[in-house]
């Protein structure tokens, strides 16, 4: 890793693109999460890719390089994020993990679904769906969190790293989002629930 990060440093293309695409599941999730559709993630990966490039010969190592990459994409999604609001009048698409060649699924592995037969996995996609329209009605920030913890699989120092925050303030962070997502996921769970009577 240390000789990529010093080619990338050097301007070797090839080496920073062996770099940025190790990051690029974990920034894609965080940018869907943050701008909620796969049109603006797109641009914004794209834009973190750019300002990560001419940024590289000044990469310092006092953190990870992914830690690094994330920080960048994060504040490219702020600024699209503050654009689009001024764009748009109305409220943006729901908020839709799956984009084409993203392997981002909030969906359980297919084996678990196999051994279950068609019930479970009837079971396990609208478990699925319901997760997604309770993150789709968090704010940008709650989804952010739990998809850099439960996601991403990040620990909460690095997450406090990207973030410029304490790890204390991550923790507490995680627990309100949390107990959001546990209150989005009941709701929704309770109205399909009248619908089907």
């Amino acid at each position: 890793m240390d000789d990529l990060i010093q080619r990338a440093r050097k301007g070797d293309g090839e080496a920073f693109a062996a770099l940025f695409e190790r990051s690029k599941q974990p920034l894609w999730r965080a940018a869907m999460a943050v701008l909620g559709n796969v049109d603006d993630a797109s641009d914004a990966l794209q834009e973190t890719a750019v300002k990560a490039w001419r940024a590289m010969p000044r990469f310092g190592g006092r953190s990870a390089v992914g830690t690094w990459l994330m920080r960048i994409l994060l504040r490219t999604c702020y600024d699209l994020r503050q654009t689009r609001k001024r764009e748009t009048p109305c409220a943006m698409g729901a908020f839709d993990i799956d984009a084409e060649g993203a392997d981002v699924s909030w969906e359980p592995s297919a084996e678990r679904a196999l051994a279950g037969g068609a019930q479970a996995r009837d079971s396990d996609r609208d478990e699925a769906l319901d997760v997604r329209d309770a993150l789709g009605r968090l704010a940008a920030d709650d989804r952010l969190v739990l998809v850099l913890f439960y996601v991403n699989d990040f620990p909460v120092r690095q997450i406090s790293q990207i973030m410029n925050v304490s790890e204390g303030a991550v923790r507490t962070r995680l627990s309100r989002a949390r107990d959001r997502f546990k209150a989005a996921y009941r709701d929704g769970s309770s109205k399909e629930a009248e619908v089907a009577r």
